[in-house]
């Protein structure tokens, strides 16, 4: 994107096309999660790169009361969160050679 206000109008596409639903516990539940990369750039040459993540909230299912298909998106994106969580601590604890389950993310 060649300046701020471009960046900013594929934040809000991208932000228009997630999916939110009210749940007992929250007002505007996001569903879904969302990544963005900005490369910089100064005279053709890269000079960072910058990723904006927003992760869907974990919700404990009695809270929300959800039921059928909302029900199950809730567990996938808990399954989701966890299986990423997992996948950070193994890159973090600096073990050589231990096996990094990916899949599951």
């Amino acid at each position: 994107a060649p300046n701020t206000n471009r960046i900013f109008q594929i934040l809000q596409e991208g932000n228009s096309r997630r999916t939110q639903e009210p749940t007992a516990a929250n007002r505007n539940s996001s569903r879904s999660h969302a990544l963005l990369q900005v490369t910089l750039y100064k005279n053709s040459v890269q000079h960072g790169k910058l990723f904006l993540i927003d992760l869907a909230g974990s919700e404990r299912a009695s809270q929300t009361q959800n039921k059928g298909q909302r029900l199950k998106e809730g567990a996938a994106i808990n399954r989701s969160l966890l299986a990423l969580g997992n996948v950070i601590n193994a890159l973090s604890t600096g073990n050589k050679g231990r096996y990094v389950n990916y899949r599951d993310s």
